[in-house]
């Protein structure tokens, strides 16, 4: 797939950006932190952790994390493990050499990159959120998340059982598990993979049409965030692309928008933009999402 190439970021004035590095399982990922730059010493700001999806990275997100900035609120986007800027998980090569008696010992290593792996993924995510939670003028007790695409599906996930989470925005969320042939695919690799018959992690393998990197199956046939949705007790927005011709609507954001609605006290909304697809989210569908993720924040944090 083409790499897609954003509309820039024109800064807002009165919002500062650097690069930091968050630490998730023992990988550094390229981040970068935005603040409103006049702050009293005892502000304490709401924040929120932006996240991108299959095939993104830390600036898929920097326009809405500058938007966001500009209106009070303390921002981190970061690029998951294996991707663009962060560093790779690793993988013994010839199997694992005995240690010496300090425990140490040398050993041939593969760097793994772009491996789309949902559950390393959380695991960023959950990072991420660690980081930003101890970031100076941040309110703990005003967290949020926002996300796009299958990076929809890790914020729910983590959402579902983070209690520092106080609001949700996704935008074209992937959030229902594989099914049908791919779902047989990822089961099937799941048992190989267990069993020794498949690598213990995969590159270049399994190509999913139109996309780059290499999905993890064996995990995948275990991610059900729309398994999840039943669990958050928080104001959630769904906001979908009314011609999505990646993720049925229906199925996904639609789906999970009905089952909030049978919760008692939920607060969902859910908004679909006609006419864009999934990659018009970013161009024609930016002012209106990016707006209504905006007023969600300013109203529930």
């Amino acid at each position: 797939m083409a790499e897609k190439v954003y509309p820039p970021l024109v800064m807002p004035e009165g919002v500062g950006r650097r690069q930091v590095t968050v630490w998730s399982n023992g990988i550094a990922l390229d981040a970068d932190l935005y603040r409103p730059s006049a702050l009293a010493p005892g502000a304490a700001l709401p924040a929120a952790v932006l996240v991108h999806g299959w095939g993104g990275n830390k600036l898929t997100a920097e326009r809405y994390a500058a938007l966001f900035a500009s209106a009070g609120m303390i921002t981190l986007t970061f690029s998951q493990p294996g991707w663009f800027g962060s560093g790779s998980p690793l993988q013994l090569v010839g199997g694992a050499p005995a240690p010496d008696g300090r425990g140490e010992a040398l050993a041939r290593v593969r760097f793994i990159r772009e491996l789309v792996d949902p559950f390393a993924w959380t695991a960023g995510l959950r990072a991420a959120l660690d980081y930003i939670e101890g970031e100076p003028n941040v309110d703990p007790a005003r967290l949020g998340l926002w996300a796009t695409s299958l990076g929809g599906g890790i914020a729910v996930h983590q959402a579902a059982d983070d209690p520092r989470v106080k609001a949700l925005s996704v935008q074209v969320p992937a959030l229902a598990p594989l099914s049908g042939p791919a779902g047989e695919l990822a089961r099937r690799r799941a048992i190989e993979t267990a069993r020794g018959d498949a690598p213990a992690i995969p590159q270049g393998v399994d190509p999913w049409p139109g996309m780059d990197g290499t999905p993890y199956l064996a995990a995948m046939a275990h991610f059900d965030p729309l398994g999840r949705v039943e669990r958050l007790r928080i104001p959630t927005l769904i906001i979908d692309a009314g011609d999505d011709e990646l993720f049925p609507i229906a199925e996904n954001g639609g789906r999970a928008a009905e089952i909030l609605r049978t919760i008692p006290g939920s607060v969902v909304e859910r908004q679909v933009i006609p006419g864009i697809d999934h990659y018009g989210i970013y161009f024609d569908g930016y002012e209106p999402g990016s707006r209504a993720a905006l007023a969600w924040f300013e109203r529930h944090l």
